[in-house]
């Protein structure tokens, strides 16, 4: 069984990996929509013996239109890879952050600190029945963001 580590790993190559699928099939798709819509153009000013002209410029529209959508998704998907491509590093400057902390260095366990309590939160000490003591924490990943970008978001207002 793998640990929770080597599943988070495997979850973050997987979500790599489709970033960058989506990355290279979207402008080849826009490529072969723009195809499309110069060989609709043409069939359009020289005529149609099959279609009208109010069903060119209909086809036309319906094929302009998901050009729009495919380029409207391109920033998005550019901007998920990156934010998937600075992760590792963030967790990699938090750990020395982390490990820095752990040497003694005084600033640095403040630092420590406050990305521990952004990363784990409140840990909750909980007794079970066996008489055992647990430590309840919820891990939040979106603190990695924060490390990677210095934000949780783009820093617009709400």
């Amino acid at each position: 069984m793998p640990s929770p580590a080597q599943e988070m790993e495997a979850e973050f190559a997987a979500r790599v990996a489709a970033a960058q699928t989506r990355a290279v099939t979207a402008p080849r798709e826009l490529q072969e929509l723009d195809a499309r819509l110069e060989r609709l153009r043409t069939r359009l000013a020289a005529g149609d013996p099959d279609m009208t002209t109010d069903e060119l410029q209909g086809l036309i529209d319906r094929v302009y239109a998901k050009r729009k959508e495919l380029q409207a998704a391109q920033p998005a998907t550019r901007q998920q890879a990156k934010i998937l491509a600075m992760l590792p590093r963030a967790a990699e400057a938090y750990l020395q952050q982390i490990d820095l902390g752990l040497s003694g260095d005084p600033r640095a366990i403040l630092k420590s600190k406050v990305i521990l309590r952004d990363l784990v939160g409140p840990i909750r000490l909980e007794p079970a029945t066996d008489g055992s003591l647990w430590a309840n924490y919820k891990f939040n990943a979106a603190a990695l963001v924060k490390g990677a970008t210095g934000t949780y978001g783009r820093g617009d207002r709400i």
